[in-house]
């Protein structure tokens, strides 16, 4: 009996190896669509599932993309992985990873929208913006180890193949051989979005502008049958036609439409998925999501078409399997993969940088800061920094920075700012006075740079010029009233951060540590001893969970002197320290700002969760302690404050909702704002 086992399944074996090398070759071709060509992945699983082998796989763009990943093996299960964890906001960009960057440039970059350089003149980045593929060069680098050399793509564990347009001569190139991650860049170099790929003479640009569903291309190979995965849009009424995304999708498919329409007629199983609501840019952790559902939904109603092409066409039996490749094994560490030179743009040694920042709340209303960064050497150690912000609080600074070293980690800086400040102070909820007032600051600092703490030593000059200043009649100021006055003071502050993300962190440490000496000439404050003051804050991130994160903080501003100047007088209030007066603290619960005695400490803590992607609902409670003297901090005059926050991480920075309340007011506040701080 057993030796009659043996023998069936030999013969069982046979038949499958027969059938295999001896049937009809299948293709399948997937179209470009952007983000929608996610749905290609799950498209594949099903087909997988029905037991068709597949011989050849030829994509454009997106399709190209998944199409040459699948084809050196990477799995279903593998693809599905990689473009969910993906960073695509990050990745389809040339921004340098943060936690490569230096405390001092996440400083300086993260106020902006956007930040454009430019090499020699400054109109020069008004003309650029074009993503040269730096980050996507990157991990196409990564995901083809192994395959960096030019070799003939039918020698892949499945043959592949993948289209380009030569923007010389408007013709149509199709990829079987080369630089497979190059092929796969030039196949999804979206026009006025990434930069076109230079090979010979030719500038190689998305392949959805000659042929977006190339069924003729797999034809061409060799393919008796094709199964197609598409993910067009069909074309759109006026009415729809209101996004940039969408008239360049428009543009693409009337372009080609004339052989879409043949390669739609030439698929054997034609699974088009539905594509409605989503656009080439729709990179969201739930767009995506639902495409990858939405491509398996739409491979499964032709199942019995997948199968009929299996048992008729093929003549396969109904347990035929295919022969299984080997699974694609990435290396340990991604990062020592070097990157194929042909993706890296050369990157110019430049400085030079216009930003833009932009920022809104139903407290200060609109606000909009500019920036220039230039170099005026070309040994680059010379920088120049100017600043300019707009709103009810503005300001103009201009800085100038000298290298110490050629790794630029020491730095001399001279900086003079001129600010207008609108300020409405509060006591208990209640406004009770408003003045204006001008400010002149001159600095000198040295700073000393590591990759996440700066250290600054430096002296400051500080003019202040106080106008309309208007007082409720029954109201006695505890810090007196402003007066016209100027300070020269000494300073030493460390700076430290780690945080993974600049918006609603999940990992990381922040802190502060300072203490200034302010002087009216040089060593005393107006015949007595000089005004030593202490700054200090700390704040956490950890996750407790894949969406939960825990973000405890201290911070507080220390007066050592019974009798403080107006100016120095410490604040607490709103959402955002700094926004009225250098010396103000945030405190949840207590809108606009009040006044604080010379010793005022702060503890918080927020609890976050992450509802989807980019949502988050964060509560937050803190309680602020303020006294004259230090022994009497915990005793004196105590604040609780508490609110919910909804906030939307969109890519002009977080955009906020938020509810309060405070035991100091007894009041319900309500604030909206949205944009980065500055």
């Amino acid at each position: 009996m057993r030796k009659v086992i043996l023998c069936l399944l030999a013969l069982l074996s046979f038949h499958f190896l027969y059938a295999e090398e001896g049937r009809k070759k299948v293709a399948v071709v997937l179209s470009g669509g952007g983000a929608k060509g996610v749905a290609h992945v799950r498209a594949l699983k099903v087909i997988e599932e029905a037991g068709i082998p597949v011989d050849y796989v030829v994509g454009t763009s997106m399709g190209a993309i998944v199409g040459g990943l699948y084809s050196i093996g990477f799995t279903t299960f593998q693809l599905d992985s990689i473009v969910r964890c993906q960073d695509w906001k990050h990745l389809l960009s040339d921004a340098t990873d943060r936690a490569d960057k230096s405390l001092l440039s996440r400083e300086q970059s993260e106020k902006y929208v956007v930040s454009v350089p430019f090499d020699k003149q400054p109109k020069e980045a008004l003309v650029g913006g074009v993503i040269k593929g730096r980050n996507i060069g990157i991990l196409f680098s990564q995901l083809t180890e192994g395959y960096h050399d030019s070799i003939d793509f039918n020698t892949l564990p499945i043959p592949f193949a993948c289209v380009a347009y030569n923007l010389v001569d408007g013709t149509e190139v199709d990829f079987h051989s080369g630089v497979l991650a190059e092929a796969i860049r030039a196949s999804m170099s979206i026009p006025g979005a990434f930069t076109p790929v230079r090979k010979g003479d030719m500038m190689l640009v998305d392949g959805g502008m000659a042929n977006n569903y190339p069924v003729d291309v797999a034809r061409r190979m060799g393919a008796d049958y094709v199964i197609g995965v598409d993910v067009q849009d069909t074309l759109r009424s006026a009415d729809n036609l209101t996004t940039l995304p969408n008239v360049v999708g428009q543009i693409v498919n009337l372009m080609v439409e004339n052989k879409y329409d043949e390669n739609v007629e030439e698929s054997d199983v034609y699974i088009k998925v539905d594509v409605s609501g989503y656009s080439s840019t729709s990179f969201t952790a739930e767009a995506i999501d639902t495409l990858l559902v939405r491509g398996e939904q739409a491979a499964r109603k032709q199942w019995q078409e997948l199968l009929t092409l299996k048992r008729e066409k093929l003549e396969l039996p109904v347990g035929f399997t295919p022969v299984r490749r080997p699974e694609r094994i990435l290396s340990p560490n991604l990062d020592s993969i070097p990157v194929i030179a042909s993706l890296m743009p050369e990157e110019k040694k430049t400085d030079n940088r216009l930003s833009l920042g932009v920022g809104f709340d139903s407290e200060k209303l609109a606000s909009l800061i500019l920036n220039s960064h230039f170099t005026l050497t070309d040994a680059r150690r010379s920088l120049v920094d100017f600043t300019l912000r707009l709103g009810t609080t503005g300001y103009g600074q201009l800085d100038y920075a000298f290298n110490l070293d050629k790794q630029r980690a020491w730095q001399a800086v001279l900086s003079y700012q001129f600010s207008y400040n609108d300020v409405d102070l509060y006591n208990r909820g209640s406004r009770v006075s408003s003045y204006t007032f001008y400010q002149h600051m001159g600095r000198a600092v040295f700073q000393r740079n590591w990759q996440d703490i700066r250290c600054v030593l430096g002296v400051e000059f500080d003019k202040y010029h106080y106008n309309d200043i208007l007082v409720q009649p029954d109201y006695v100021p505890q810090a007196g009233s402003p007066e016209n006055e100027y300070f020269f003071s000494y300073s030493y502050n460390m700076f430290f951060e780690n945080f993974d993300k600049r918006s609603y962190p999940t990992r990381g440490m922040k802190w502060t540590a300072g203490i200034n000496l302010y002087t009216s000439d040089f060593w005393r404050y107006k015949g007595e001893s000089a005004i030593p003051v202490v700054n200090y804050s700390w704040e956490m991130a950890f996750s407790t969970g894949s969406r939960f994160t825990v973000l405890p903080s201290l911070y507080g501003r220390l007066v050592w002197k019974s009798h403080v100047p107006y100016a120095l007088y410490n604040g607490i209030g709103g959402l955002v320290g700094g926004r009225y007066k250098e010396q103000q603290m945030p405190l949840v619960g207590v809108s606009y700002m009040e006044l604080a005695r010379p010793m005022t400490a702060i503890a918080a803590l927020k609890l976050r969760q992450r509802i989807a992607s980019n949502h988050y609902a964060t509560f937050t409670s803190n309680f602020a302690f303020s006294s004259m003297k230090i022994k009497d901090l915990l005793r004196e005059d105590k604040i609780f404050g508490c609110g919910l926050t909804y906030g939307y991480n969109s890519v002009i920075g977080p955009m906020e909702a938020s509810v309060y309340w405070s035991d100091r007011t007894q009041k319900v506040g309500f604030l909206v704002n949205f944009g980065y701080n500055f």
